[in-house]
This record gives structure tokens, C-alpha cells and sequence, in this order.
């Protein structure tokens, strides 16, 4: 019986040891294809957001203005007038709104502050401040 347990271990370790000196096989997967696409620089994307949302921010302050009277924008030269420390008769000649008090009630029907060329940017950034655009 020691012979046959013996057999059976030198089987059991001559099956080990064969297993150790045959190389292994390990399944190799295809080379994975990967498909390069041209990726746009951030700074693109970021420069295309901007834009967008610099249209949309024009539409609403071009909203904003054009549904203000002569009346509402004689008040807001006042109030810019008086941060600048001027008087509101310069900012409404500047602005070539001296004629706002002919129809007051009328709805402003002239170009975006921003291209008056008459203004200054500090006349500007004033006369945008106090309409809140």
C-alpha cells in the first residue's frame, strides 16, 4: 500500500511539474481598432459657448431697450448723468436723444447703446448701469 501512495503522489507531482514546463497558453484578444476623430480644441468650444451666449445676452438687452419710452430713457440719462457728475442735457446731446421730449410716450426705436458713437465707454457703461443691462 506505501508503493501505491507512493505512485500516486509521484503521478500527482510529475503532473505539476509538466504543467510548470509547458508554456502557457493565454488567449490573445485582436488588436483593439480605435478610430481617431479630430477632437476641437477647448479653447474652439469655448469660443463657440461665448459667442452664443453673447447673442442671447444682445437679443435680451436689445429686448430690454427697445421696449423703453423717450420718457423711460430721459429718466436713465438723468440717473447716469448724475453718477458722472454731468449735467443730463449733455448725456441726452451725446446720445442724440434731445429730441425724446418732443414724443415722450414713444417706444425707443434707435440703435444699441453700445453703438451710439457719440458716447464715451464711460458714458456707456453709466447709461447701461441704470437701465440694468
Amino acid at each position: 500500500m506505501a508503493d501505491e501512495k507512493k505512485n500516486i503522489i509521484s503521478g500527482i507531482l510529475d503532473k505539476i511539474v509538466k504543467k510548470e514546463e509547458e508554456p502557457k497558453k493565454t488567449k490573445t484578444a485582436a488588436p483593439k481598432v480605435v478610430k481617431r476623430t479630430v477632437k476641437k480644441s477647448t479653447a474652439d468650444t469655448d469660443a463657440k459657448i461665448k459667442a452664443v451666449r453673447d447673442r442671447k445676452a444682445a437679443s435680451k438687452a436689445e429686448k430690454a431697450i427697445h421696449s423703453k419710452t423717450h420718457q423711460d430713457l430721459i429718466n436713465v440719462a438723468y440717473k447716469a448723468a448724475e453718477e458722472l457728475k454731468i449735467a443730463p442735457w449733455v448725456l441726452l446731446r451725446a446720445a442724440k436723444w434731445g429730441h425724446f421730449t418732443d414724443d415722450r410716450g414713444k417706444k425707443y426705436d434707435g440703435p444699441m447703446i453700445d453703438d451710439i458713437d457719440t458716447l464715451d465707454d464711460a458714458q456707456k457703461k453709466a447709461l447701461k448701469k441704470a437701465l440694468g443691462l
